[in-house]
């Protein structure tokens, strides 16, 4: 029998991303590259911040559907968590008086 967490860790299903998907587009600098003159070379990374750091994860273009997904649940439960914080302040104002 599996448990939850091995479930997420072997399909992604549960799993949350917090960061954002990013597009870089840059020219590499040899001489002869298709980029000197024509279009940049493009790559997807995840961009998160940690301890006031930002890092960034290459990320290939056939997983970039399965990200979106991981990063709309995050948002999806912080917008939930949000909701009930602001609950519960709006509990502890009708109680003050």
């Amino acid at each position: 029998m599996q448990t939850n967490a091995t479930k997420v860790r072997e399909t992604g299903e549960g799993r949350m991303v917090r960061g954002t998907i990013v597009r870089l587009r840059r020219r590499c600098g040899k001489a002869q590259c298709r980029c000197a003159d024509g279009e940049p070379h493009e790559s997807w990374v995840l961009s998160y911040s940690l301890k006031g750091r930002t890092h960034m994860v290459p990320v290939q273009d056939e997983a970039l559907s399965t990200l979106r997904r991981e990063l709309s649940r995050y948002r999806a439960k912080l917008a939930a968590l949000e909701r009930q914080a602001l609950n519960g302040i709006a509990y502890w104002r009708r109680r003050r008086t």
